[in-house]
């Protein structure tokens, strides 16, 4: 996890139950577990913890809650054992792609360091830095390698693994959103003919956006954006004046089919401009990755995240795109265990793409074994 040549591996435990995926998200953490059944995968549990909106923007305040309360959700939900793997939030993370020369795989991480240093906001001897290879390129003729680097401070990993070590968790790896996403849905492209599938995948989280394109279930490139749901709410509460959490209300009734036609309407009037700047960004991307895989075409996007239950605003965004779209479903072929069967946190009848990332924390030991 951070890809399979990206695992931060701390100890391995065969056990007949999947690790605890914990995804310390902006805006909330969730906690879900799986099994490998007989027919498939089953859920065992599933919990989260809501952040308050006051401590969102405050790195420090929001460990220290989630430390106060991640002990307790895991009694409360019948969770096995305590191996855990959990993601770092997308907000500690920095994700760069790089071009270096070709050498041999033993020196791609002193190479990987040379271009990275003077590029984080912290020093590169502080950072932490796992990559995954792309492939070869070529830059004015020259043959070059691809480099994905996901990096985080050795200070914001540290404060995580305590979290995960105060509720009594046994870490077993470390991951990060884009390779969690991946590994979600990993099982569903198997065959031989899904290695050359292209597909976007796009994680519209609180804070930032995640987007992610794969070839079969290899990333060939991640980049973090700064347009997220945050931006979406305060377009709706600055176009009404109104307060955000009069705005956040509201979104919630506009999904929900409680809001009035007038005021649904005005809502998305006031969604498109936050909507067309991430199709900007998203469109960088997609010309970068033209660039690079000229005779791959993208075969669709798949939305996923916390704004991806807001169907009509990704149809939208994917519009504009000019892609073929879904919601990503990360539960698909997945059954319920007997104790989980009634989880409050999820609703088997309809999708559920804001579990993507700790769906894919506990699937990707699954993948990896």
């Amino acid at each position: 996890m951070w890809a399979s040549n990206m695992k931060l591996n701390l100890q391995v435990t065969k056990i007949d139950f999947l690790p605890i995926g914990v995804d310390f998200g902006s805006s909330k953490v969730k906690i879900a577990q799986l099994r490998v059944s007989n027919d498939g995968h089953e859920l065992l549990a599933a919990g989260s913890i809501e952040i308050p909106p006051e401590l969102m923007g405050n790195s420090q305040k929001r460990i220290k809650f989630v430390q106060s309360k991640l002990k307790d959700v895991l009694k409360q939900h019948p969770f096995r054992g305590r191996e855990c793997v959990f993601a770092l939030p997308a907000d500690t993370t920095t994700v760069q792609h790089l071009k270096i020369a070709k050498v041999p795989p033993k020196e791609i991480p002193t190479a990987v360091n040379i271009e990275l240093d003077g590029k984080l906001p912290y020093p590169i001897s502080e950072a932490i830095v796992r990559h995954i290879v792309v492939g070869d390129v070529f830059v004015d003729g020259q043959a070059m390698q691809e480099i994905i680097a996901i990096c985080t401070s050795k200070e914001t990993l540290k404060s995580y693994l305590k979290i995960a070590r105060h509720a009594g968790l046994d870490v077993s790896a470390v991951n990060v959103e884009p390779c969690a996403i991946v590994e979600c849905f990993a099982r569903l492209f198997r065959r031989q003919s899904d290695a050359e599938r292209a597909i976007l995948f796009i994680d519209v989280g609180s804070t930032s956006t995640q987007a992610v394109l794969t070839h079969g279930n290899q990333i060939v490139f991640a980049r973090n954006l700064p347009i997220s749901g945050e931006d979406f709410v305060k377009a709706i509460a600055e176009g009404m004046s109104i307060s955000t959490e009069e705005a956040n209300v509201l979104r919630r009734e506009v999904l929900t089919g409680l809001a009035s036609q007038e005021q649904t309407e005005k809502v998305y009037s006031l969604l498109n401009a936050p909507a067309s700047s991430l199709v900007d960004e998203l469109t960088q991307c997609l010309r970068y990755c033209e660039s690079i895989f000229r005779n791959q075409t993208i075969e669709r996007a798949l939305f996923v995240g916390g704004q991806a239950y807001d169907k009509r605003l990704c149809q939208a965004i994917a519009q504009k795109l000019n892609l073929p779209a879904q919601i990503g479903d990360p539960l698909v072929r997945v059954n319920f265990g007997e104790n989980a069967a009634n989880a409050e946190e999820l609703d088997r009848r309809n999708p559920q793409p804001n579990w993507a990332v700790a769906i894919g924390l506990s699937l990707g030991a699954d993948q990896a074994a």
